[in-house]
């Protein structure tokens, strides 16, 4: 990702693992960890907000992290208008058809493929293939581990943008994807062979690592940065959801001065989702 040393970032669908460098969280489910491995982190301003709804004025940040989320959504469309509503610039993963085809995640709408830098979405209709095999290969076969992270490119749609993301919504069920021409395999060998020893390697590395140990060494780097660049507030930038109107703070409450929505603030996390 080409995040630069002043950008003021938002990571949306943070999760268990937000990015040591994302400035702002959004995640949808606070509370509910079924689409998620492990609980939610809150080591920094963080809201409850659906990705399609988001509750942020117009180019609040330079920069904005999309990962695993787009899958998720009833509406990719609305998804990426807003994406593109509140940052310059940003950066989309999401599984491959052959991550999707290969694991499965039944709580995903949509498949993604990455054809001539364009993201190609088609609705889900198949249900997984072959269960929890290769969910189970991933924890516990070191080989097919090791396949899967040296081999990463084969299983993620990797995009990013500037000022526009170029998609296509597809009606049809065939894949877009064609295993059977040499040229599309010959693109995904070389996608294998051009990516770095780091890229290939340290992820490996990492997965040693207990996932607890990780999420402390990220929140420690993230409050000795903190104080590194300029930031800007939940107050400052926090709009309605609903209409974009301005907010206004009431104790452990908020209200839209335009449509007279209100929203809770619990545990000190504004909620923000229709």
């Amino acid at each position: 990702m080409n995040i630069r040393a002043d950008d003021f970032v938002l990571e949306i669908g943070s999760g268990h693992n937000p990015k040591t460098r994302s400035d702002m969280l959004c995640d949808k489910f606070i509370e509910d960890d079924e689409q998620r491995g492990g609980k939610i982190i809150a080591d920094r301003p963080i809201v409850e907000a659906d990705g399609q709804f988001l509750p942020f004025a117009d180019k609040a940040f330079d920069y904005v992290i999309c990962s695993h989320v787009l899958e998720h959504v009833e509406d990719p469309t609305r998804l990426i208008a807003e994406l593109t509503r509140v940052s310059h610039r940003g950066y989309i993963e999401t599984p491959s058809e052959i991550g999707e085809r290969i694991y499965g995640w039944h709580y995903h709408n949509w498949v993604v493929n990455l054809i001539d830098n364009r993201l190609i979405l088609q609705k889900n209709h198949k249900h997984p293939e072959f269960g929890k095999l290769f969910h189970t290969l991933a924890a516990k076969d070191k080989y097919w581990k090791r396949f899967h992270i040296t081999h990463h490119s084969l299983f993620l749609v990797q995009y990013e943008w500037e000022d526009e993301i170029d998609y296509e919504i597809l009606q049809e069920q065939n894949s877009p994807l064609d295993l059977e021409s040499p040229e599309t395999l010959e693109q995904f060998i070389a996608s294998g062979k051009d990516a770095t020893a780091e890229s290939q390697w340290l992820p490996l590395l990492k997965s040693i690592v207990p996932r607890s140990i990780v999420s402390r060494a990220k929140s420690f780097l993230v409050k000795g940065n903190r104080g590194s660049r300029q930031r800007k507030t939940l107050q400052e930038i926090l709009v309605c959801p609903q209409c974009k109107g301005e907010i206004g703070w009431e104790g452990h409450s908020l209200h839209c001065k335009t449509c007279e929505q209100r929203y809770p603030i619990i545990d000190g996390i504004p909620r923000l989702c229709l």
